[in-house]
């Protein structure tokens, strides 16, 4: 059942969840300047790296070593490394088009073809259900972070159903153990399966599993890997708005669940990584689009984040890996505003979407329509301009004002 509108969240430390700004999370996947690392460890909370033996033809396992130099810059920070639940990504299994080790562990299809992502370059798949496979992954993990020094795992591709497995595919993906199509059911149990592999051999590490966004959170159940796992990815937040000329918003129903599914993890007490597709704007490129795509979703992460929540500009760059990129980072000014504490969760009044802050207040219209909303006192913007009444709010758009002394 879908949770009601209003989720209460966690009771938290008076100052303490946005004393320092939009809490923040990015991915690393390359060798970056020092520099640049000592910017990441001083304004986000959260970082992800993949620095795999085979990226991109390079060998960038040696990154690794600089783990506990970058937590020393910042002793909060925490930092999990990439793996996946049916990719061999970032452990030395030698399988991308074709398996050479242990063929057993990777997928057929009913034609009795290897299983390939439609995503990612035709790489072939593992089945989560295989043991073996289960505890190579985990006991890759488990040597990452005891050596050197990871926070946690970050555990990609974890599905609920069948769904991305047999996305854009003419024969379905077989269950080994049965020799017929793998049913969700049984996708979701081997799926379970591998988490607690991975959960034994870790410990009290961090799992952060991504595979899950809007309505799919509440209609498979997702929060179920969530009795395994301490938090998940939710990628494609409000929607895919790589292109500011035609920006792919989710509906309404689905920018809700969005956000109902951070105030769940925040009832929970998960951990969260909202990671928005967007792209930084070129210096040809008029402003204001990009503008009001990063407050739109600021905004809707504002409205149902809770403890240990961050969010991700996904600065995409055509093709360059999905991640940090030094001079091409999306971080507006506004991610630096000091709204305090919440009042309480989200409510919709008048078509708007708004929570109230110790010193702000922020408003979503996720609706392809105008929408208004009166204020009464003295309102400014995070840039200090002052906000006259009725606030305004085209379709698809966010505000994030402070209250006047």
């Amino acid at each position: 059942m879908k949770p009601l509108a209003l989720l209460l969240v966690s009771s938290l430390a008076a100052g303490s969840l946005l004393a320092d700004g939009i809490p923040l999370c990015i991915s690393v996947r390359s060798r970056i300047p020092d520099d640049d690392w000592r910017h990441v460890a001083s304004r986000y909370g959260l970082v992800m790296t993949l620095f795999s033996p085979t990226a991109h033809g390079m060998d960038l396992s040696s990154e690794n070593e600089r783990v506990k130099w970058i937590k020393s810059l910042n002793p909060k920070l925490k930092m999990v490394v990439y793996g996946s639940a049916i990719n061999a990504a970032n452990v030395r299994l030698r399988a991308w088009r074709q398996p050479q080790e242990h063929p057993e562990w990777f997928l057929k299809n009913e034609a009795g073809e290897w299983v390939t992502d439609w995503e990612y370059g035709g790489a072939v798949h593992l089945d989560p259900g295989n043991a073996q496979w289960q505890e190579f992954v985990a006991k890759a993990y488990n040597e990452n972070i005891t050596r050197y020094g990871y926070d946690g795992a970050f555990v990609d591709l974890v599905g609920s159903t069948t769904h991305y497995i047999n996305f854009k595919k003419t024969s379905k993906v077989v269950n080994p153990k049965t020799g017929k199509a793998y049913t969700d059911p049984e996708w979701k149990a081997a799926t379970l399966g591998l988490l607690r592999t991975v959960r034994r051999h870790i410990g009290d590490k961090l799992m952060i599993v991504n595979g899950s966004r809007g309505q799919t959170y509440f209609q498979t159940g997702y929060a179920d890997f969530l009795t395994v796992a301490d938090g998940m990815c939710n990628e494609g937040f409000t929607g895919w708005l790589q292109d500011p000329t035609q920006p792919r918003f989710a509906s309404e129903d689905d920018w809700k669940s969005d956000v109902d599914a951070l105030a769940d993890c925040a009832r929970r007490g998960k951990l969260v990584m909202a990671v928005a597709n967007v792209k930084k704007r070129e210096s040809a490129e008029p402003a204001e689009a990009y503008d009001a795509r990063y407050r739109y979703i600021a905004a809707s992460f504002l409205l149902g984040m809770g403890e240990r929540h961050y969010l991700c500009f996904y600065a995409k760059v055509p093709g360059k890996p999905e991640c940090y990129q030094p001079g091409e980072e999306v971080l507006p000014a506004f991610c630096n505003v000091s709204l305090g504490e919440p009042r309480g969760a989200y409510e919709k009044e008048d078509g708007i979407y708004q929570r109230d802050f110790e010193r702000g207040k922020v408003f979503v219209n996720p609706t392809a329509r105008e929408g208004r909303v009166d204020l009464s006192g003295k309102w400014k913007t995070a840039e200090g301009q002052a906000v006259v009444s009725p606030l305004v709010l085209p379709a698809h758009t966010g505000a994030i004002l402070l209250r006047e002394k």
